[in-house]
């Protein structure tokens, strides 16, 4: 079972730890249940069944199903779950348990003790330079970036 997710936005890609991208969309679903529009819908259905699918996927910034407030509502949704997770430090595995539910079960961690709050603000950081083409180069022709992990980013 693959650990990483392709996150692609305007043909651009790099590649994200399905974990990390995984709590960062359940959060950014957090924010989206906060009242808005009713379009909001279609982007939370969009946004559970990437996390369900997890690494079987790619999570595309720019679907096709969206339109440009879709879009930019997904963008703005994502940046502050980013700030969340920024605040919020590093959260227990019991405590991210109990946040991050999906379809009635925890989302799961692969084991890990605790979510590093700063990673995945960093990867939310990642996905707005994505976004607006401000990522890097990669340091060598064939790799990518890889975001969402410890002692990250690095190149796959």
């Amino acid at each position: 079972m693959s650990k990483t997710v392709s996150v692609e936005y305007g043909g651009r890609w790099f590649w994200a730890y399905d974990v990390s991208l995984g709590v960062l969309l359940l959060e950014a679903i957090h924010v989206a249940a906060e009242p808005g529009p009713s379009w909001v819908e279609d982007v939370v259905a969009t946004l559970r069944i990437q996390v369900e699918l997890g690494a079987n996927t790619v999570f595309l910034l720019d679907e096709k199903e969206w339109d440009g407030r879709q879009r930019a509502y997904v963008r703005a949704i994502i940046a502050e779950a980013g700030r969340r997770f920024r605040r919020a430090g590093n959260i227990s595995a019991a405590d991210a348990a109990r946040r991050y539910v999906l379809d009635g079960e925890p989302f799961f961690l692969r084991g890990q003790e605790q979510i590093d709050g700063a990673v995945v603000a960093d990867l939310a950081d990642a996905i707005e330079r994505l976004i607006l083409d401000q990522l890097p180069p990669v340091p060598a022709p064939g790799r990518h970036w890889f975001f969402g992990v410890e002692d990250g980013p690095r190149t796959l």
